[in-house]
């Protein structure tokens, strides 16, 4: 074989496995592929069993964080109520997975209120109380809106009120990092894909 055709052969293996590479399948995820950035959002408060919580301390599992209020007479519930099912559907991968409501509301949810209300749904989730400061923290770090409505019974009051908040699903991988969002409206068969592959890396 002369060094011409030699040449050419090895320019055609070459482009090949370069076209090879460009063509392989990357991961494909239902949630939104953030940039969790060079560190990921600190989030630290007590869980409903009166325990400190940091964030960090999940480095390992897969973690999903999501924000909502006990006296939330919608949404946070059934948000709950999705994530039993999902975690329901991971079998035995279950235990590596931290599920973590977040409340934003904390004049009213109390640890002990936390306590009555987030193992109803499972005994493994967390539910985290924050003080203003770390809630204050915590939107900064995740980009939440949160916005107060009055009491029913006027500003002075102690009656029933509404909270507005970012109702997304934050998922992050084993190291910590945050890899994926999702919106409000995402059913189990989208979040739970992606929180199997968050598994599988």
């Amino acid at each position: 074989m002369s060094q011409a055709v030699r040449s050419i052969s090895a320019a055609i293996m070459i482009a090949a496995a370069l076209l090879a590479v460009g063509c392989a399948p990357s991961q494909q995820f239902n949630g939104q592929l953030l940039d969790g950035g060079a560190e990921p959002p600190r989030l630290v408060g007590v869980n409903w069993d009166a325990k400190p919580f940091d964030l960090a301390d999940l480095e390992g599992s897969v973690a999903v964080v999501f924000f909502g209020y006990s006296y939330c007479p919608d949404v946070c519930p059934l948000t709950l109520a999705k994530m039993k099912q999902v975690v329901g559907k991971l079998g035995d991968r279950a235990d590596e997975v931290a599920v973590v409501f977040v409340s934003v509301d904390p004049y009213r949810d109390s640890v002990d209120k936390l306590a009555d209300y987030v193992p109803n749904f499972d005994q493994r989730f967390y539910g985290l109380r924050l003080e203003q400061e770390q809630l204050d923290a915590a939107q900064e770090e995740f980009g939440l809106a949160v916005q107060y409505g009055q009491p029913k019974d006027g500003p002075s009051s102690d009656s029933f009120y509404y909270v507005d908040h970012t109702g997304s699903y934050y998922l992050f991988d084993r190291s910590g990092a945050l890899r994926l969002r999702h919106p409000p409206n995402a059913t189990v068969d989208e979040i739970l894909p992606d929180l199997e592959a968050l598994l599988a890396s």
